[in-house]
């Protein structure tokens, strides 16, 4: 069932209609009746390099110049972010002394809302794609965010070959199969969940949110301000100018234990503006929908989780306001970077059924300048740095490092049927992306 890995590689080339027909300049070496699906590790092979540990010596992280360069090396990636891959960090040391093997891997099957896929020298191929019933536009971003995050990475050749299983649902089923999956949120039980950027990254149009480097554009002009047409620069709202309420808008069908207990503890609250959408009336969604960067214009802003995560979270930390959670139980790839208490917090953690939350309102509330310095201390740990796009990408390639480092096994490109003829596992991501 092994192969011996191939002295060198290549890619399948060729438009959409010769794309299986194309006669293959290189024949795996499995044998007739085999149908090899990966290669075990520890055989020749040309593997990655990290760049010398003082390649960016000096080097800093600056928003204006490098928030949006999806490019960063590892260097620079990990001195610019180094709270960004505790999660990833901490997954691989449980998984150092126990190799995720092919068995363990193939053992989970690619059901609604799953993509399987391949990288191999940094070139994305898709091998299965799953029924989309609700998580079609997902499942896009958040190839497409990949995909971006290697293409834009100039050494993205010597990036490790992996296949892996990603989910588009909300949190990853473990019913099934105990074997390794990406999601984009986990709990500590989730033992077999790596964690990726959630698809927000890119877009969310199913509620209005557009591109994820627009949003934060027209957050950063309510706090910052912006420049008119005639050039005129028009001044950002200012902390204290803020409404000294707590914002929140959204469906309790998700997580009616935690977000009915938010209504509860905030209703009759002058200090709160707290209202529930159906997003099946379009009556109602037009009356309470809130656009995302307005949120901006209140002090303070709730975050509640929904059926795990709630991909709202990393919107409204992009703001210039204090968020207040409830005790989190899923965790996101940022989540590294959150402070809740002493002079360096980002933001303010309540319990999670919402009973100390007036008091620390009310707290807020009579010590401004406490409320402004969290709020601040988020723009500059968030805004300014760990919700970059650059940062995004830098995740997506450790992400790649890290799971190929707990893998014992590399993917093949091409199997070899009974026949002696090989056939193409997975089609090129360009392709694949004119065929859907």
């Amino acid at each position: 069932m092994f192969t011996q890995r191939p002295s060198f590689r290549f890619l399948a080339t060729g438009a959409v209609a010769s794309l299986f027909i194309l006669t293959f300049l290189i024949i795996s070496t499995g044998t007739p009746g085999t149908s090899a699906r990966y290669n075990p590790k520890g055989q020749p092979r040309k593997q990655y390099c990290a760049p010398p540990a003082n390649s960016s010596a000096g080097w800093e992280f600056a928003v204006e110049r490098d928030g949006n360069n999806y490019g960063l090396s590892e260097d620079q990636c990990r001195i610019a972010f180094p709270k960004l891959y505790l999660e990833i960090d901490q997954f691989s040391k449980l998984r150092a002394n126990k190799p995720i093997t092919y068995k363990e891997f193939n053992s989970r099957p690619v059901d609604d809302g799953m993509v399987r896929g391949i990288i191999d020298q940094g070139e994305l191929y898709i091998v299965d794609y799953a029924p989309m019933p609700v998580t079609a536009s997902r499942a896009r971003a958040t190839l497409n965010s990949l995909h971006r995050a290697l293409t834009a990475f100039p050494d993205r050749h010597l990036l490790p070959s992996i296949e892996f299983i990603f989910t588009t649902e909300d949190f990853a089923e473990h019913t099934t199969s105990p074997g390794p999956i990406w999601a984009y949120s986990k709990r500590d039980a989730d033992t077999s969940v790596w964690l990726m950027p959630d698809f927000g990254y890119w877009a969310w149009p199913e509620v209005n949110i557009g591109p994820y480097s627009e949003v934060r554009r027209r957050i950063a002009a309510i706090d910052d301000g912006k420049t008119a047409v005639d050039g005129t620069h028009v001044p950002g709202l200012q902390f204290q100018e803020k409404k000294k309420q707590l914002v929140w808008r959204g469906s309790l069908a998700t997580n009616p234990p935690v977000r009915s207990k938010l209504l509860k503890s905030a209703v009759g609250s002058s200090w709160a503006s707290v209202r529930v959408i159906d997003w099946d009336d379009k009556d109602d969604v037009r009356f309470n929908l809130l656009p995302i960067e307005d949120h901006c214009r209140y002090m303070f802003l709730a975050h509640t989780e929904g059926r795990s995560f709630s991909g709202r979270g990393k919107y409204l930390l992009n703001c210039r306001s204090v968020v207040i959670s409830h005790a989190l139980e899923w965790r996101e790839v940022h989540h590294g970077a959150l402070v809740a208490t002493g002079p360096d917090a980002n933001y303010i953690e309540v319990d999670r059924d919402w009973s100390d939350l007036s008091r620390k309102i009310d707290y807020l509330i009579d010590n401004p300048e406490i409320a402004e310095r969290i709020a601040n201390n988020a723009v500059r740990t968030f805004r300014d740095r760990y919700l970059t796009p650059a940062a995004e990408s830098c995740y997506w390639r450790q992400l790649i490092r890290q799971y190929s480092a707990a893998c014992d096994f590399e993917p093949v490109l091409f199997s070899t049927g009974r026949d002696g003829k090989t056939q193409p596992r997975a089609v090129p991501y360009d392709t694949w992306l004119l065929m859907h």
